[in-house]
Formats: structure tokens, sequence, C-alpha cells
């Protein structure tokens, strides 16, 4: 991290329902259904909101863009350009250009005292690792699982094509029937994980099932015109909200250099998700502590996506190129959005889901908080990930 900035850590709880739509259409006839937040999701509300507090003019970077736009499509270098400008006419100082956000993370009241935000009573918790497998159809906090690692290399697998050369398949030593292993993993359960402990060391009390944490509030609602307030005709439409367990809340945490530090502090609510839905910001005392193991004698490294990561070669990160061994990602989450300044919707990518599972050989030097490829999705928190060990053979 860099040594001008320090991380400061926020409790975001919502006070009401939550609406997180992901990259599929929806129109007439269809339920929208809320999914968990995304990095940039938060990342713009928090920039947003830090704006808000500095008093900036929002209009302004729409009336440079339009100026630069005019007649031209503007290649994705020239937009961010274009977009700084702008910030900068609307009053944006220049510490904020350097505001670096990590997370979204779920987390769990452990008993926090009534008005304060002591980090000790917070608990994280994790996405599901991908090498962790467990019965077919099991429920979910099963705590019969069993780990996978790289098939060491004196052993063949017949058939196998590695997707990059030299990568070899991961292997299950058991003959039960088993799948990924669903839920969330508490940071005691993450650490075991991150340590390679032997699966029987794992308890119930490891594993978080989905319905611990959250839930889905249905609801019905109607358009209104906004010309006349009155409703339209056909515009009804029915939406899943996401609704957090009463003690369950999310994490984050920003980057910024010091002169950003009072104007984060003054701000006590966010603007989050659809329908303007808003949450509360508590600021930590300090930021939470993570799990990690670090590699001993025989052991070599992995890393695990704790927040999707966007890479330009879909799964892959560039910057573990030559210290791959291995790795799992159990699927890809389609990420767009709406822009505020071009007035239309965000190009379509993809980003290997959190959870994701990544053996090296070696770890890689200067390696940074984040995986991802391009530094404007490390900005947003895209890619975070926790640094475990495997063993070899």
């Amino acid at each position: 991290m860099n040594q001008q900035l320090q991380r400061l850590g926020a409790i975001l709880e919502p006070l009401d329902v939550l609406f997180f739509r992901d990259g599929r259409p929806f129109t007439a006839a269809m339920r929208g259904t809320s999914g968990l937040p995304l990095p940039q999701t938060v990342a713009g509300a928090i920039w947003t909101a830090i704006l808000q507090a500095l008093g900036c003019d929002f209009e302004k970077v729409r009336e440079v863009y339009c100026q630069k736009a005019e007649n031209r499509q503007l290649t994705d270098d020239e937009f961010h350009e274009v977009c700084r400008q702008g910030l900068q006419k609307a009053g944006a100082p220049e510490w904020f250009f350097n505001i670096r956000i990590r997370g979204p993370w779920l987390v769990r009241d452990r008993g926090v005292r009534p008005g304060t935000t002591d980090s000790i009573h917070w608990e994280l918790i994790f996405p599901m690792p991908a090498t962790v497998y467990s019965f077919k159809k099991s429920e979910e906090g099963a705590s019969e699982i069993w780990l996978g690692k790289p098939l060491e290399r004196k052993q063949n697998l017949p058939g196998w094509k590695p997707p990059r050369e030299g990568l070899r398949p991961i292997w299950v030593k058991t003959r039960e029937d088993v799948e990924t292993a669903k839920g969330y993993l508490t940071a005691r359960g993450m650490q075991k994980f991150l340590q390679s402990r032997p699966p029987q060391d794992f308890t119930k009390e490891d594993f978080v099932s989905e319905s611990e944490l959250f839930g889905h509030d249905n609801r019905t609602g109607i358009g209104i015109n906004a010309d006349r307030l009155t409703s339209e005709e056909h515009h009804i439409y029915t939406a899943s909200f996401l609704a957090l367990k009463q003690n369950v809340a999310f994490y984050v945490e920003l980057d910024l250099p010091p002169e950003g530090e009072s104007v984060w502090k003054s701000v006590s609510f966010l603007r989050w998700g659809g329908e303007g839905k808003r949450v509360a910001v508590r600021h930590c005392d300090r930021p939470l502590e993570f799990p990690q193991a670090v590699p001993q004698t025989g052991q070599k490294p992995l890393v695990v996506l704790t927040t999707p990561g966007i890479f330009e070669e879909g799964w892959y990160p560039r910057c573990l190129a030559q210290h791959l061994a291995a790795a799992v990602v159990p699927g890809e989450i389609a990420v767009s959005g709406w822009d505020l300044v071009r007035r239309g919707p965000k190009r379509t990518r993809f980003a290997a889901s959190a959870g994701s599972v990544y053996f090296l050989e070696s770890l890689p030097e200067n390696l940074s908080d984040s995986l991802s490829d391009n530094p404007a999705d490390q900005q947003q928190g895209w890619g975070c990930f926790l640094q475990g060990v495997w063993n070899d053979g």
C-alpha cells in the first residue's frame, strides 16, 4: 500500500432493504432479483458521497464531457481523462483521485455495544473457497468436507488438457460424490483454510449458510409518470430486494490521503444501489483484521479472491503469470451498470467469482492488494484476495 495513504474501515448498515441488479435486462413480465453488491457499486456510492461533502457541482462533469465528446466517440482512456477534468472543474481536490476502495464484505455483529463501532465486535464472513467440497445436495454449513489441491506432478490424469501450458488439475481424494460446498466461511474457518489445515479440523461453527446472512423481500411496484405524477398503465413490476439479517452488515475499507480523512468521516449515510436506498456509515476505530498464512518450510503460496476479479483473459490474473500451478474458478459474473456522464449503459464485462483459488509455485514480487489487471479496477476494489499456503505432495 502507498505509504502516503492511510487505511480506514467502515461498517455499512442498511436502513431498509437494498437492491443491486446484475447484467441481465429487467423488462415487463420479468422479476428483478437483487444479488450482493459488487465493488463498483460501493465505490461509486462512496466517491459520490465524498464529492457531495466537498460541495462539488456534478453538472460541470457533464458539461466538460459534452464539450470533449462532441461529434466523436471517446476511447476509454480519453473518457477517464475527461471525467477527471470534469471533476476538477466541479471542485474535486487532487487528493480525491488517489482514493482506493476495498470490498465490500459481509460482516456479522458479535455483540457490539450500542453507539460504538469497536472493530473487535465485528466478524468478517467470506465466500466459500472453490476448493472446499461437500456431499452432493448436502445442506449449507455441513461440517464434513474435502479439500481439493493440485495433482502431484509425478501423476498423470488421462485426457487432461490444461487451459494454459504447465497447469495441473485439481484433485479431491475421495470416492464420495461431491460438489463445491455452498455458503460462507467465518474468519476463523477461512484461517484454517489458508493454513491448509486438514478437513477434520473444521467444525460446524466455521461455516455460515446464506439463510443466516440474508434473504429476499418480494415487492410489487408501478411505474410513475414523472411529469403528471400519475401511474403508468401496464408498468407494474415485481422485484426481490436484498434483506440482511438483523445482525449482518457490510464492511468496506478506504485507502486515502490524510487530507481526505475528515471529509470521509463527515459522511454518515450513503445512497447505495437501486431506488436510492440508504445505509448508515459507522466509522470503525481501526480496520478489521483479515486472516492470512505465510508459507513455512516445504509449503507453497495460494491466493483466494474475496471480491470478484476482472481480468483481460477472463479467469487469469496477469500478475500471476509464470507463478501459477493450478486454479479453480467456479464461474463468472456479468458486470454492467448505468453511466451517469454518458447517460447510457456501460459495456458488459465479466468478472471471476469471489472464492476463486489460485495455487502458486511462488509469490510474485511487489504483489499489490488486488489481482485485477487494470489500475482503475483495482481502485474500485475488484480482485481483493487473501494469502494462504498449500502442501505440494
